[in-house]
């Protein structure tokens, strides 16, 4: 009861101090995080900050259960030791390393079970069974730390005695014995490493896959609609006086003339987006996930059927080889699927068909757009742009809209990096808890090992060597934490990418690791956490050495 109610008092204090806190990073981080909904969702903007007294009260009830639930394990732990065992030199070593095992074997049983768990489907809008993998898989790095740190200590000792002395020698084998208390912090390490890891491996996937669907689909030097047309959801075309005078251009162009519909399938939104695929795919082209361009290109541009994006696919079931129907207008549009790209539009899916396929076969759906591409590539871009754009408002007028291919790219472009600049801040915390916990961990254990310092410098230990020895120890921690955080992180990112992505967006991206980023990072971290142990060195001699032993 004493642990569980010193666990229920740290669980209240945190929490406490989170509501100041967080009310402070609160009130930085709205405009970033209103700004990026504004931009990829619905606009919003937010007059003033609230509290909700349910989640208030949900979160103190969630913090003070896992206080007290943290504080459960070392309480049962300590139960189990009889007194006279507790009062002798030498701790009972073989049932504790019994209990290790078993928990490593536990933590490897649930790290094998998070990927089964998240290819369940899940029962409401959100991706609870990708949810649950992720849980189970920081709860299983956790169970394995422990024995994970033993092993190190025990495997190392020998060797890092030869290379580093003594004092490097007894830190081995102090984390080999420290049990659960050191692997409370090295989990918090690892939990820190993995989601740095796995969010720059996914931010890093994201903006490349991006980054190639920008420069592939949405090519071209000019875009042109209609005034307005994107508010209003492109349903009036071009008049056909515009359309003639685009026809006769002066300017060495060549037109990729489209119309989009807004359209839904079983209440999901998407877009059938009808374009002159011949010419398209002369500059442009798709960023294929299934089917084979080179056979389903010729076909797209016969008209021979549609290709849906990942997200549409995802979102309907329909994949290759099914039928898409939908009616257009005053037809009814059934075509095979021949394939499936990649597309990060965000109202929704997206079907694509050849522009005058769709005009032979059904009627004509008039233009609501254009993209030009300058043929000459040898010129100055930015002035030929500038020309064509002056000459398109002298023949068609300025009723229109027109923006330039590569300031609508960096547009798309800077958008996502805004978007994730948030994650970067959280990340940072997240390093700083886990360095604090470090900090912590060493000054718990420096203080219960005071006498037994003090006494190694008695008997002839320097300063420098049990220093040494102290530092040796929250590297070897620090060590632990990075390489088994890194391995969560990467079983993390797919997690991340295939299956939380999927099932929240109904997109997913090509899989790269940024190495120069982590390679650049991850030392850092190490410093950051060896940082954190310069508090427990310098409270090793606060007080004379002879005042600690001394008979009270």
């Amino acid at each position: 009861m004493i642990f569980l109610a010193e666990g229920a008092f740290l669980g209240l204090s945190g929490w406490l101090l989170a509501i100041p806190i967080s009310s402070f990073l609160v009130r930085h981080l709205l405009h970033s995080v209103s700004q990026t909904i504004s931009t990829l969702f619905v606009r919003v903007k937010v007059d003033r900050l609230a509290l909700d007294g349910w989640e208030v009260a949900l979160s103190f009830g969630v913090t003070v259960f896992i206080a007290v639930l943290a504080a459960w394990q070392p309480a049962r732990e300590a139960m189990q030791v009889a007194p006279k065992e507790a009062l002798e030199i030498a701790p009972p070593g073989g049932q504790l390393r019994r209990s290790l095992r078993q928990l490593a074997r536990a933590g490897l049983v649930l790290i094998f079970l998070a990927w089964p768990l998240s290819q369940l489907p899940g029962t409401t809008d959100m991706p609870l069974p990708g949810y649950a993998a992720i849980l189970i898989l920081f709860v299983g790095f956790s169970l394995l730390t422990p024995w994970m740190l033993e092993k190190m200590g025990a495997i190392l000792s020998a060797p890092i005695r030869r290379l580093a002395g003594i004092p490097a020698y007894l830190a081995s084998r102090y984390v080999r014995d420290s049990g659960t208390r050191t692997a409370v912090s090295v989990g918090a390490l690892i939990t820190a490493v993995a989601l740095f890891a796995s969010l720059v491996i996914m931010i890093h996937s994201f903006r490349r896959t991006v980054e190639l669907w920008v420069q592939q689909t949405v090519s071209g030097d000019l875009f042109l609609t209609t005034k307005m047309g994107e508010i209003n959801r492109f349903r009036y075309p071009l008049p056909p006086k515009i359309v003639a005078a685009l026809q006769h251009l002066p300017i060495q162009v060549d037109m990729v003339p489209n119309r989009r519909f807004f359209l839904t399938y079983d209440s999901f939104p998407y877009e059938f987006e009808v374009l002159d695929m011949h010419v398209f795919l002369q500059h442009g082209a798709f960023v294929w996930l299934q089917g084979d361009p080179a056979k389903i290109c010729p076909r797209l541009i016969r008209g021979e059927g549609v290709i849906v994006s990942e997200v549409f696919s995802n979102r309907t079931g329909l994949s290759v080889g099914d039928p898409f129907q939908a009616r257009i207008e005053e037809s009814l549009v059934k075509l095979p699927i021949l394939g499936i790209v990649r597309d990060y539009r965000t109202q929704g899916g997206v079907v694509f068909y050849s522009l005058s396929e769709f005009k032979a076969r059904f009627h004509d759906p008039h233009w609501s757009g254009v993209r030009f591409f300058i043929r000459d590539r040898n010129q100055k871009l930015d002035d030929a742009i500038a020309a064509l754009r002056r000459t398109i408002i002298e023949r068609g007028g300025e009723n229109l809209d027109m923006i330039n291919g590569r300031e609508l790219r960096q547009s798309v472009l800077r958008v996502f990096d805004e978007t994730f600049a948030v994650t970067t801040v959280l990340l940072l915390i997240a390093l700083v808890v886990a360095a604090l916990g470090i900090t912590t961990t060493l000054t718990v254990l420096v203080l219960e090992r005071s006498r037994q310092l003090n006494t190694l410098f008695a008997v002839g230990g320097s300063f420098g060597q049990i220093r040494s020895m102290i530092f040796w120890e929250a590297a070897l921690m620090v060590v632990a934490g990075e390489i088994a955080g890194l391995g969560c992180g990467f079983i993390l990112s797919h997690l991340l990418i295939f299956v939380i992505n999927r099932q929240s967006f109904g997109w997913t991206f090509l899989y790269g690791v940024d190495w120069r980023v982590l390679g650049m990072s991850l030392p850092l971290i190490v410093m950051t956490a060896l940082a954190a142990a310069l508090p427990a060195i310098k409270m090793v001699f606060r007080e004379p050495p002879a005042t600690l032993l001394r008979q009270r």
